[in-house]
């Protein structure tokens, strides 16, 4: 009996010395982070990170701790850059990252962070499943769903582009509505304009496409010179477009109409906006 008291006694003292142990990584771990978090103010990424990493050696289970390093890595990386140096910090940001979203999930700006290194790094597949999961969680979120359009617009796709947006289209309150039209219509004239391999049936279809979708954002919002500015613009493509002269010169007519139309909307905005001066003495 005297050996069995012994024995836990002694498995007593270890769990007590285990557990003052833990107690003092966990202090020393939420010392490191704070180091951290002081470096990172002052962009002092990489030495924040060893703080970080030392942090997380201390208390490996601290899931927050990714969210940390994931954006020291970040700090370390410069957008848009295709240096291998900048591509695998990104992957690193990216990593942590998840492993602290999955953790939780709740925090939407950590989760708006990997997206934007999965789009700043090209990493589109990846962009397009994570916003896909969103909206399994929400089918009616429309940020999620003009995020998407973005992404097949970049890719080159304009019909996939106009199908998210006119999923957003009906996800959307009204009065929001003529915004998503004018969106179509603005992608319809920059694909028109600046993709000079498309032929001349998808050109034509796609600036068709367009107009359609601005005259929807105009019966909505009657003075949206934005949008009517972009219905001049999408004329001015047909009359490129037209090889009959006499066709031409009507889009061309039609087209300086919206034009003229759009700036005296546009005056009438602004002069509203102007503030009548107080009358002096």
């Amino acid at each position: 009996m005297s050996r069995l008291r012994r024995r836990a006694a002694v498995a007593a003292l270890l769990l007590a010395a285990a557990g003052i142990s833990a107690g003092c990584n966990k202090l020393k771990s939420k010392q490191e982070i704070k180091k951290g978090h002081e470096f990172a103010k002052s962009q002092q990424y990489q030495t924040a990170l060893a703080s970080y990493q030392e942090a997380f050696r201390l208390d490996p289970n601290e899931k927050k701790l990714h969210k940390a390093i994931g954006y020291a890595y970040m700090g370390m990386y410069q957008p848009g850059s295709k240096h291998p140096k900048d591509l695998e910090m990104a992957v690193k940001a990216i990593e942590n990252l998840k492993i602290y979203v999955d953790a939780y999930p709740q925090d939407r700006k950590a989760r708006e962070v990997i997206l934007s290194l999965y789009l700043s790094t090209e990493r589109f597949d990846e962009a397009v499943s994570f916003y896909q999961q969103m909206l399994q969680e929400n089918p009616n979120d429309a940020k999620a769903m003009s995020s998407l359009a973005s992404i097949y617009f970049k890719r080159g796709d304009f019909n996939g582009g106009v199908a998210w947006l006119e999923k957003r289209i009906a996800a959307e309150p009204p009065e929001v509505r003529p915004e998503v039209y004018h969106l179509i219509g603005a992608q319809a004239w920059d694909r028109s304009y600046n993709y000079l391999d498309l032929g001349p049936v998808e050109r034509a279809q796609i600036v068709e496409q367009g107009l359609q979708a601005l005259n929807k954002a105009v019966e909505l919002r009657p003075d949206y010179f934005e949008a009517i500015s972009y219905i001049n613009l999408l004329y001015r493509e047909k009359a490129k477009m037209e090889t009959d002269p006499v066709k031409q010169q009507e889009y061309m007519a039609t087209a300086d109409q919206y034009r003229n139309q759009a700036i005296e909307l546009r005056k009438k905005s602004m002069a509203s906006r102007t503030p009548t001066p107080e009358p002096a003495g």
